[in-house]
């Protein structure tokens, strides 16, 4: 019983972080639309709409992953990984998006601060995110890969396999 309210606890933790995480994205992605309409004289082809979308795709993610926390302990992996895909998608979707402002020879939009802003926290939410599966996820199995494990090819990194179910 302690276990299973100390996981739980933990959870709620994890979630509280990951909301402030994911807050923090979407507030930035504000910023950075207001610096593309200011940059929208001198850089015409910014679509506008991109970081509103983008905003938008946040504010999805923190729907799922209340859901996710929501479902409790002890369940089947299904919407984790459902939650874990946004996540990543949305990552994704910021890194094209920095791209159009951020790339060699790209006249700036003046939203290169703003950039790394976000990106540290998509990373720290992209930690949460894990540590919130683990605590309410089934973990069936887990191994290592790499140079404390098997040699994962031409990588020198270890990796950390975790089977849910």
């Amino acid at each position: 019983m302690t276990h299973s309210h100390d996981s739980l606890m933990r959870a709620r933790d994890d979630l509280q972080l990951l909301a402030g995480d994911l807050a923090c994205v979407s507030g930035t992605l504000s910023e950075i639309s207001t610096a593309w309409r200011r940059a929208r004289p001198f850089r015409p082809e910014l679509p506008l709409s991109l970081p509103m979308r983008l905003q938008n795709a946040t504010r999805h993610l923190a729907a799922a992953v209340q859901a996710l926390a929501d479902a409790g302990p002890d369940q089947p992996p299904g919407l984790a990984f459902s939650v874990a895909e946004q996540l990543s998608a949305l990552r994704d979707d910021i890194a094209c998006a920095e791209a159009m402002t951020c790339g060699p020879g790209i006249p700036s939009a003046g939203d290169a601060q703003l950039w790394e802003h976000l990106n540290a926290a998509v990373q720290r939410a992209r930690t949460q995110l894990l540590s919130l599966i683990l605590h309410l996820v089934k973990i069936k199995d887990w191994s290592l890969s790499g140079p404390a494990g098997p040699e994962a090819p031409g990588t020198g990194q270890t990796g950390f396999l975790v089977k849910l179910g």
